[in-house]
């Protein structure tokens, strides 16, 4: 396993310039000898649209703005005796998408840590989508409708009240009622975390945290889940019908909230 050298390219321009790099390389012997290969950590990512479908593949680069050459060679300890011939280093600079912003000696990665770097999970990802607001549980909508009729029905007996103590008396549960109602509809939620990501802090487990990634973005909290965690556990591969984004994060849901309690 040989060292390698970072170079810094232009963010979101990783995979052309991979591209544009190899060809070069393929015109340059010297190139070929001192280069073993190049490589742009990227991750693929299917988004599961709201009938159930998939999507387009979505690549993203796991390192933005940096692409990786592997040397023919390995670094000593202090990575001192790295080195890349002035030609080579011309070659690489004169790539459209290349930054000009490295000195000779370039950005030296030592033979152990790139291999470290080669073992990165950039297992495929699925994300799914669904709106923030639409997180709540099932228990919290059943509580806040059962509020809700009984602010009216509480209304209606001050309405039909026969006499003054009936009166008072609905209008004492009438007040109750509506205390009930605006605790609820006054509660207020982080815009930032949405209830997959509410419940990973719960269960503190580092093992699901690390892969089961969330963000709220646009109004919806985005998660993202290896494949092989969602055709297992939740897709449930021997299912033929679409699953929904609101079906998939509530089966999502449940097991991490098992995992948490075994």
């Amino acid at each position: 396993m040989g060292a390698a050298f970072a170079i810094q390219v232009k963010t979101g321009k990783e995979n052309n310039v991979q591209k544009l790099m190899e060809w070069a390389f393929s015109k340059s012997e010297t190139a070929q000898k001192w280069i073993k290969a190049i490589h742009n950590f990227t991750e693929s990512t299917v988004r599961i649209l709201s009938d159930g479908s998939f999507g387009k593949e979505i690549q993203r680069a796991v390192m933005p703005g940096y692409i990786f050459l592997e040397m023919n060679y390995s670094v000593d300890e202090n990575n001192q005796s790295a080195y890349i011939p002035a030609d080579v280093w011309h070659l690489i600079k004169s790539i459209p998408g290349v930054l000009k912003q490295f000195t000779n000696s370039g950005q030296i990665i030592g033979a152990e840590e790139f291999h470290n770097m080669l073992g990165l999970d950039m297992e495929e990802k699925i994300e799914v989508a669904v709106p923030v607001q639409e997180n709540a549980t099932a228990s919290e909508v059943s509580k806040v409708n059962e509020t809700e009729r009984g602010v009216k029905e509480a209304l209606h007996q001050v309405n039909i009240a026969s006499n003054e103590e009936e009166r008072v008396v609905a209008e004492q549960v009438l007040k109750a009622a509506e205390q009930n109602m605006s605790q609820l509809t006054e509660t207020t939620y982080e815009e930032d975390k949405g209830m997959v990501a509410t419940e990973l802090v719960k269960v503190k487990m580092d093992s699901l945290m690390s892969r089961i990634k969330t963000l709220v973005r646009g109004g919806k909290e985005c998660v993202r889940v290896p494949k092989s965690m969602m055709n297992t556990i939740i897709l449930q591969i021997d299912e033929s019908d679409k699953l929904s984004p609101t079906v998939i994060i509530t089966r999502l849901l449940n097991y991490i909230r098992n995992v948490g309690k075994g």
